[in-house]
């Protein structure tokens, strides 16, 4: 019986071992994947930018601050470099896409380098602050640290459905309000592609983003999002006339 025990716990100890090595493969492989981009795909990207007449700037020091205000840049910077810098006109919208990278310690490990991409459309008119994202725990703590430069507060809407899927921050709760009509909050609750992508109203700017390369197939899907958002939002509002 000894035995058979620890035969058990033998093939056990293999099991996790090898179960182990597998995962730890795998994220590997998808870390490389997201974070490593080829010359093809490189290829394809400026390809793209001179189909659509836009234009491509492959390291832009200083353009960086404009977009500052939260997750993936620093609330406030000065001179931040942007890699692949693109600038053009989607949807009769003016748009910017970029690469955001820095070096701080992460889950990757110490100093490891963090890709982040970002993708904005340009509104006519300046409004307040304020983030859409997925719930994460700390939300609050980060929120009331945010707030000393700017960041703003978590805000419900008292839709039970809404504030479980969504985490919103914002100073402005008339606007918040405003703008999360019965239109967008349906729109978002809605659509798949909202419980992805994090958005960022920040003076003309709605912003979107994620980890990882700059990749021509993610450009038209991001952008033709923000877009979707755009045309969701109440047009009698005096802010967005």
């Amino acid at each position: 019986m000894n035995e058979t025990w620890e035969v058990l716990i033998f093939i056990g100890m293999i099991l996790f071992i090898a179960a182990f090595l597998g995962l730890f493969i795998w994220a590997s492989r998808r870390v490389n994947k997201r974070d490593n981009r080829s010359p093809q795909q490189m290829e394809e990207l400026l390809q793209l930018v001179e189909s659509r007449g836009w234009s491509h700037i492959a390291w832009a020091p200083g353009q960086g601050d404009r977009y500052c205000g939260g997750d993936p840049l620093p609330m406030k910077g000065v001179n931040i470099p942007l890699r692949d810098y693109i600038v053009g006109e989607f949807r009769g919208r003016a748009i910017s896409c970029f690469e955001h990278n820095s070096r701080d310690m992460n889950a990757d490990g110490p100093d490891s380098v963090r890709y982040s991409t970002v993708f904005v459309v340009t509104m006519p008119t300046s409004v307040p602050r304020m983030v859409i994202k997925m719930p994460q725990a700390l939300d609050k703590v980060n929120a009331r640290a945010a707030s000393v430069f700017g960041g703003g507060k978590v805000m419900e809407l008292g839709d039970p459905a809404f504030d479980e899927e969504f985490r919103v921050i914002a100073d402005d709760e008339e606007f918040t309000r405003g703008v999360l009509n019965a239109s967008l909050a349906h729109f978002l609750m809605s659509d798949a592609r909202a419980k992805d992508e994090p958005l960022r109203f920040q003076g003309n700017m709605l912003l979107t983003w994620h980890r990882g390369r700059l990749r021509a197939e993610h450009i038209d899907q991001k952008l033709n999002y923000l877009c979707d958002v755009l045309d969701h939002l109440p047009n009698q509002a005096q802010y967005l006339v």
